[in-house]
């Protein structure tokens, strides 16, 4: 299955011939997520402009929580297997998280403050991971 989620808020400036002001401004939301199996959850929250959140998840029971506050983010995540939790915070500018979980009841804790780029492979069980970027 493949969502792809816009969100669109509009709001116009003028005046009416009411005598209504009313502003316009545009502004587009997306996100990708590719789901290959039930009872997987992805929750993603994007505060900013061009932030980006790729998250495939194959298997059951994966979850992640994504935040990306800032300009520029990147988040390529992928979970395969049963089990596997991902929560990824992104502050500022320019951030880059791509992070592979394979296998059972993996963890990983990401968190980046500004020009920070992670990399990481969780393959087994088990297997627990905290990181904070300054």
């Amino acid at each position: 299955m493949l969502n792809v989620n816009t969100k669109s808020v509009f709001l116009l400036v003028g005046i009416t011939a009411s005598g209504w002001a009313v502003a316009d401004v545009s502004v587009q939301l997306t996100s990708l997520i590719e789901r290959h199996a039930l009872a997987n959850g992805v929750d993603i929250t994007q505060l900013g402009d061009l932030n980006v959140a790729d998250v495939t998840q194959g298997g059951d029971a994966n979850y992640a929580v994504l935040l990306q506050q800032g300009v520029l983010n990147q988040i390529f995540l992928q979970q395969y297997g049963s089990g596997n939790q991902a929560q990824i915070r992104q502050f500022g500018n320019n951030n880059s998280a791509d992070i592979l979980q394979q296998g059972e009841s993996n963890l990983i804790q990401l968190e980046q403050w500004g020009n920070r780029s992670f990399s990481i492979e969780q393959i087994g069980n088990g297997a627990e991971i905290s990181i904070i970027q300054y």
